[in-house]
């Protein structure tokens, strides 16, 4: 009885097998990477279009505020010229009509210089026009990690990221070192939003930042803008998230080689966090 012979596998069916092996490996990494890009992409197109709609926002209120801001004054515009118009008619009829003036005796005439000299004396008030939010107390502030979220002030890949515990490399200066904030890629004349509701406290000129703007937040938290011009608010101001704070700048000769981007840093209770563990 002839017995059956094993079948050995030579050389080229070992190599066979490696290719095929080899292939099925690259095309899961392939796919793996196609599957990578789309995502990435994806979410780009997500905050692209988050930051094209906030934008819209804020120029549609920008617009509201400049019609309430004219519809102020031209209501403030008839208010005095209705005030002027009344204590004008009031000295006329306080006058004695030329016709139907009797002649002067010598008692009247001997009166009049000091009659004519009280009413020169006499002041009209200006009217007072009372603004509608004039004694408004400021809005409270208030902002949580664990609850809320600040936007994205630009749509960008970030540049240089955040680094407190170890140093990062910055191409311009060359060296390594701490960077308390992101660096945000950016491109000049871009719209810069504001990230949360809050209040300008101060719009200063940096060496490093250049224009720079920091806003409280609340709750201890502070967000500051760099490479900023044309800021479009002033010291004091109160503004909501998603509102236009100004737009981005020529790099500061810190950032010539990193290009054009945003400087921003956040600050609680005035230390330095990671901006992007409270965005989106």
């Amino acid at each position: 009885m002839t017995g059956k012979k094993k079948r050995q596998t030579g050389p080229a069916g070992r190599r066979m097998a490696t290719v095929a092996l080899s292939l099925c490996l690259l095309a899961g990494v392939t796919m793996f990477g196609m599957y990578t890009v789309g995502k990435t992409e994806e979410q780009q197109k997500k905050l692209e279009q988050e930051m094209a709609d906030a934008e819209n926002a804020a120029k549609a209120r920008e617009q509201e505020l400049a019609a309430a801001r004219e519809q102020k004054a031209a209501q403030a515009e008839e208010e005095r010229q209705a005030a002027s118009g009344s204590a004008s008619r009031d000295r006329t009829d306080e006058e004695v009509p030329a016709e139907t003036a009797e002649a002067p005796t010598e008692d009247t005439a001997s009166d009049s210089p000091e009659l004519e000299s009280e009413y020169a004396e006499m002041n009209v008030d200006e009217p007072v026009i009372i603004e509608a939010n004039a004694g408004a107390e400021a809005p409270p502030l208030s902002f949580s990690a664990e609850t809320g979220k600040l936007l994205w002030p630009i749509a960008g890949n970030i540049l240089v990221d955040y680094s407190m515990d170890k140093t990062v490399y910055f191409p311009t200066l060359d060296q390594y070192k701490y960077n308390p904030a992101i660096i945000i890629e950016g491109s000049v004349d871009q719209s810069v939003l504001s990230a949360a509701v809050g209040k300008v406290t101060s719009i200063e000129n940096r060496d490093e930042t250049g224009t720079t703007i920091t806003m409280d937040i609340g709750s201890g938290y502070e967000v500051i803008y760099g490479q900023i011009k044309e800021p479009a608010v002033q010291q004091g101001d109160y503004v909501q998230a998603g509102d236009l704070i100004g737009y981005v700048a020529e790099p500061t000769r810190f950032y010539s080689k990193e290009g054009s981007n945003l400087y921003f840093q956040v600050l609680k209770d005035g230390e330095s966090i990671n901006p992007k563990e409270l965005l989106p």
